[in-house]
Order: C-alpha cells, then sequence, then structure tokens
C-alpha cells in the first residue's frame, strides 16, 4: 500500500496540485485541499488499486474534494474548462497511448525540423508549459506558443500523408489503414 502512495505522489502530484490550483487560486488553499486529497486517498487505497484507470479516479477525487471544499466553506465555484486530466477519463489506458506514441508517432516527430521536433517535445511529451519552454528556449511566450502550433500542423500532415483515414459526420477518425494497403472494405 505504501508503494502505491509514492507512486501515486511521484507520478501525479505535480497535475493533482496544478488542477487544485487552477480551481482554487489561492497558494494555501491548494495545498490544504491537496492535503484533503492525500487522506481521501488513503481512505481509497484499495479502490484505487483495482481501477482500471487510475488517473481518472483520481482526477475525479481531486475534483470532488475542491467541490467539497467550496461548499463546506459556503464559497460558489466559477466553472472552467475541462482539465487535461479529467480528460483521460475518455481515452484509453495511458500504457497503450504511450506504446501508441513511441511506436508510430515517435518516428514521426523525430521527422521534424529540430525548432518544432524539440517545441512539440517539449510541450506535448514532457509536460513543460509554453511559458517554460520560452525560457529555455530563450524566446518569447507568443514565438513558443507559434512553434508549438506549426509543429502540430506539420505533424498533421506528416500523418495524414502516411495513411488513409476514414472520417464520421463529426469529423472523428473511424478506420484507418496505410496508403500502401486497399481501401477500406465497405
Amino acid at each position: 500500500m505504501e508503494n502505491l502512495v509514492l507512486t501515486i505522489r511521484n507520478n501525479f502530484e505535480k497535475e493533482l496540485l496544478d488542477m487544485v490550483c487552477r480551481k482554487v487560486k489561492h497558494q494555501d488553499y491548494c495545498h490544504d485541499i491537496m492535503q484533503e486529497v492525500y487522506i481521501k486517498i488513503m481512505a481509497n487505497l484499495p479502490k484505487i488499486e483495482q481501477a482500471d484507470n487510475m488517473i481518472a479516479y483520481l482526477s475525479r477525487l481531486t475534483g470532488n474534494t475542491v467541490i467539497d471544499y467550496y461548499r463546506k466553506n459556503g464559497k460558489i465555484m466559477v466553472e472552467e474548462e475541462p482539465d487535461q486530466l479529467v480528460a483521460a477519463e475518455t481515452t484509453e489506458k495511458p500504457d497503450t497511448s504511450l506504446k501508441l506514441a513511441d511506436c508510430c508517432l515517435r518516428p514521426m516527430i523525430d521527422s521534424l525540423p529540430p525548432i518544432y521536433r524539440d517545441a512539440l517535445v517539449m510541450v506535448e511529451l514532457e509536460g513543460l508549459k509554453h511559458r517554460e519552454l520560452a525560457e529555455k528556449a530563450g524566446i518569447s511566450l507568443t514565438n513558443a506558443k507559434t512553434r508549438v502550433q506549426r509543429a502540430r500542423e506539420k505533424l498533421k500532415e506528416i500523418i495524414l500523408q502516411c495513411c488513409n483515414y476514414e472520417f464520421d459526420t463529426y469529423g472523428n477518425i473511424v478506420s484507418c489503414c496505410k496508403k500502401d494497403q486497399p481501401a477500406f472494405p465497405e
């Protein structure tokens, strides 16, 4: 059980703390709420251990703790955009997506010009904020955001050149096959 708590702390503490601080916007309260989160984690270790998607479970637990804070203190919470962690609930298990990124996307990312590749890797894979990228590269924040956006566009072009995609009416990918394979079966 102690190993699970250490794993959670080492792998997810920054994301959970960011999630709380984005919603609370007060450093002291943010850390107080994180203490409550860890109390709930300790109380729910067996459930967390059995969860199919640990980050989704932790995100929900953290979000509920923030809501409890607002209820307990009679404050009104302003709704924000959904957090990236909460969005993880709708994705597949993290291990699967990381394997996909390593085997398929990484060579495509590596084929980008260095200026775009480095920006994309730092922001999307290493989790740096645009501001941190700007500081590391010695460029303005606007320039850092532009580099990442251009890198995404160039990566999209490479991906679309690689394979044939079939989309549904909402723009979601329904199926995919390599360009050298026969077209989609009817």
